[in-house]
């Protein structure tokens, strides 16, 4: 092209130029400018992978921990020299969590689990030898069980009370299987080029599938890497140094001329590591593209320059956030629908993982703190003051923290969720970010309820049982010893051996029953009622110490029951007439202990037996060994 008549370059031909090169280096600026952040988002997304995996592994098992502790708390009050005691106990715990097997050890290291056999002896394992020192344990180890399967052994000390002291005199013993923990590492990451295991500290490989998309890593992670060569001495005498210390870190390797990178932090169990890893392909594949889009860009528009680029910045911060929660919503589905939460100690802000409208009525994703109430107004009246005991752990300076509450949930009704999480230290030991769940727990606390209330309470009456009514008693004086009058009522019903030999066994039972249900009516909520024996019952009222009169009170509760329990049971050939006998004793004015008050009232009821039945006696010294049961 010439122009004529003129020495000088048109305006419009520079201007054409000026604005040709300053979009192309606007767009090799920013194409540069978006590698880099490519880069920086794929390792921080990485590191938040590791620390995701970490947390949502160690609540796993700190679940199956919790449930185990649970469960030996049934063992507590047993006689663990008992084998056919212990054989029903441990029977009674099957099904509890994703056990395959639990079993109870006693201090010898011989095993009964919850089909009533023998696992064999585990007296030399040593996650029952530091169990028996009173610490619970998960093994260091995957082992293969009887099945031929490969699992995972959790162990929990047995405690009964030795006095004053507790003594470990036994082991709850739950296996694993291997293959639940396996699939919590089978998600891929990154669209199938990134993937997470778990190894220990010597490097060996315990959790993670090594399916053909993976490097095969045989068994132990650093052999891997001392025979490909992939890291140098040094770079691995780091990576070893690291955890020895506990310490979160990356480095990237080259095995075959791949390229990978990964990022490895404690899980805080057994000293065990996860490792999360993504091609360094997979990065410079999102390059490369961003270079081919920047180059047709180039070619296609010049003049809209301005707005491409906003569109394009937001196509590519949805795609980067539209992976992020795909990936992390597929690990949280494959961790049994676990809620993950993570809380950032800088922001102050609570993000959310996968679907939460069931609790909130909505899918929110972060909470802000003005809106912190949104989460605090769910929670049940009795578990109010939850963010202050948060706040106050985190102050503690301790790493894991759990706690059970009453949610209610969009459906207007409450559950039962386990809050539990690690905190997550940077290199100064500094707290950077807090990974928890929410989950679920309402059938399991309401099983837990229902099997407490069964050992505490008499079946056949539905009052509390001879050992509860003890417990009961003797926790409640020793509380409020200063504060109480009570009144220890030992109730027996006369004639009642020839109601079961005259009119069978069912009428017996029939008024055992109407007994029971009787009390209820005249006692209230707040005093102890319970069933000690076939036909003996027993009731400790309780009145405030500024009662006027009190035995006034007691008097007339006695002759009441004297009234409505009188009842002529019949078959219609033969009839019998059940009365009560009463014995009585007070506190604190006569005893302050429960063995004390349950002998002399007991001795007050043969006083009345021995004197025509059918009436109540307070107890006094004349009365004493009157009595001819024994206290036990």
């Amino acid at each position: 092209m010439s122009f004529k008549g003129s020495g000088k370059i048109p305006f419009y031909v520079f201007l054409a130029f000026f604005l040709s090169a300053v979009t192309v280096f606007s767009f090799i600026t920013f194409e540069r400018a978006v590698n880099r952040n490519i880069s920086e988002s794929s390792t921080n997304f990485l590191k938040e992978t590791a620390f995701l995996y970490a947390g949502t592994f160690q609540v796993k098992l700190n679940d199956q921990l919790y449930m185990l502790e649970s469960q030996a708390r049934y063992f507590a009050d047993i006689d663990m020299s008992n084998y056919n005691l212990v054989k029903q106990t441990i029977m009674a715990t099957k099904g509890v969590g994703e056990f395959k097997r639990i079993s109870v050890a006693n201090s010898s290291g011989m095993t009964i689990n919850y089909d009533g056999k023998s696992s064999g002896n585990i007296l030399m394992r040593d996650y029952f030898k530091k169990a028996m020192k009173g610490k619970s344990q998960i093994s260091s180890s995957i082992s293969t069980d009887e099945d031929g399967e490969q699992v995972l052994t959790l162990a929990v000390p047995i405690f009964q009370n030795a006095g004053e002291t507790k003594k470990v005199v036994g082991v709850i013993i739950g296996t694993f299987s291997y293959s639940i923990l396996d699939n919590i590492f089978s998600v891929d990451t990154f669209g199938g080029e990134g993937y997470s295991f778990v190894i220990d500290k010597e490097g060996r490989i315990l959790i993670g599938s090594k399916s053909p998309n993976r490097l095969c890593f045989v068994e132990n992670w650093f052999d891997f890497f001392h025979r490909n060569k992939a890291i140098n001495t040094k770079e691995l005498s780091a990576i070893y140094s690291d955890m020895q210390s506990n310490r979160t870190s990356l480095t990237t390797y080259s095995v075959n001329s791949e390229n990978r990178v990964v990022v490895y932090t404690p899980v805080g169990l057994n000293d065990w590591y996860v490792l999360s890893v993504v091609t360094s392909d997979y990065i410079l594949h999102q390059q490369k593209e961003i270079t081919r889009i920047t180059i047709t860009l180039i070619v296609i528009i010049l003049l809209v320059f301005s707005v491409i680029t906003i569109i394009l910045i937001r196509i590519l911060t949805q795609r980067v956030r539209l992976e992020k929660d795909n990936s992390r919503y597929a690990i949280n589905t494959e961790s049994n629908q676990t809620m993950i939460f993570e809380y950032d100690f800088d922001t102050r802000a609570i993000e959310f993982t996968g679907n939460n409208d069931f609790l909130f009525g909505e899918n929110i994703k972060i909470l802000q703190v003005p809106d912190y109430h949104i989460f605090e107004d769910r929670i049940h009246e009795s578990e109010k003051g939850l963010f202050d005991n948060i706040r106050k752990f985190f102050k503690t300076g301790a790493t894991k923290y759990s706690s059970e509450l009453r949610i209610r949930c969009s459906n207007n009704k409450y559950a039962w969720f386990r809050i539990s999480g690690t905190v997550i230290f940077d290199k100064e030991k500094n707290p950077v970010k807090f990974i928890g769940n929410l989950v679920n727990v309402n059938t399991q606390v309401l099983r837990e309820q229902e099997l407490k209330t069964m050992a505490e309470t008499d079946l056949l009456s539905g009052l509390i049982n001879k050992v509860s009514m003890e417990k009961s008693v003797t926790r409640f004086i020793s509380e409020d010893k200063n504060s109480c009058f009570g009144a220890f009522f030992i109730i027996d019903l006369d004639n009642f051996k020839q109601v079961n030999d005259k009119l069978g066994h069912t009428f017996g039972d029939q008024a055992i029953v109407d007994t029971a249900n009787k009390l209820t009516l005249v006692f209230s909520e707040k005093d102890f009622i319970g069933r000690i024996g076939g036909d003996e019952f027993c009731v400790f009222l309780c009145l405030k110490s500024t009662v006027k009169n009190p035995r006034a009170i007691v008097e007339k509760k006695a002759n009441t029951l004297l009234d409505i329990l009188a009842e002529d049971y019949t078959n219609g050939e033969t009839a019998v007439h059940v009365t009560p006998s009463i014995g009585i004793s007070f506190f604190p004015e006569q005893s302050g202990t429960y063995k004390n008050l349950f002998t002399m009232a007991d001795s007050a009821l043969y006083h009345v037996k021995n004197n025509g039945k059918n009436n109540f006696a307070i107890y006094d010294d004349s009365m004493k060994g009157a009595g001819e049961s024994v206290y036990e």
